[in-house]
């Protein structure tokens, strides 16, 4: 009777291990690859244009000339920052223009002609801020202002987009030495233009 308990007890044993064996074989042979199963999802950004904008200094003052000896004044413009967020790529030109002359009180020789003042965009230094290139941007020429206007700046397509600063702009009024020259404050408007 022991015996057969025992070749019973075996029996039931063996068939546990054959029945979990073929479980684990051939369930894991049905099993569905659910992890495989997958979803895209397209994410979206839109930036939107920002614009064109420049800041300079409010005011440039010059050295004293006296009346009478020729002289050359010179004054430096610290920075002139100018910035392109429209994300066009677009080209556009950095320039300047003045009123028609430096004006005083009234009286005998109380301007000097635009003609007599001049700038110096090619020795300024330009430089691309936040990782902005220079890469075709050229400065302008150095002249005087008696034409309508001079160029600081021009960018060629698709260059030119981020934020910029010049520095050191120089300015040259010549002074001839006029012995009739009215003395006092002399003022002109230099208008700086983006577009």
């Amino acid at each position: 009777m022991q015996t057969k308990k025992r070749e019973i007890k075996q029996k039931i044993i063996a068939v546990f291990i054959i029945t979990f064996m073929l479980t684990m074989v051939f369930g894991s042979l049905e099993m569905p690859a659910v992890w495989a199963i997958g979803s895209n999802t397209n994410l979206i950004q839109n930036f939107i244009a920002g614009s064109l904008s420049m800041e300079a200094p409010a005011s440039l003052g010059f050295s004293n000339i006296s009346v009478g000896v020729p002289a050359n004044s010179l004054a430096n413009m610290d920075y002139v920052n100018f910035r392109d967020y429209t994300g066009s790529g677009a080209f556009y030109a950095v320039t300047g223009t003045m009123n028609n002359m430096f004006t005083s009180a009234a009286g005998t020789r109380n301007y000097v002609l635009n003609g007599n003042i001049a700038w110096s965009p090619s020795t300024s230094v330009l430089t691309g801020l936040e990782g902005s290139s220079t890469s075709g941007m050229a400065k302008g020429s150095d002249g005087f202002f008696d034409v309508a206007a001079r160029t600081l700046i021009n960018t060629s397509n698709n260059n030119g987009m981020g934020n910029y600063r010049v520095n050191s702009l120089n300015f040259n009024i010549q002074y001839y030495g006029w012995g009739d020259q009215k003395a006092g404050t002399y003022q002109n408007t230099l208008t700086l233009t983006i577009a």
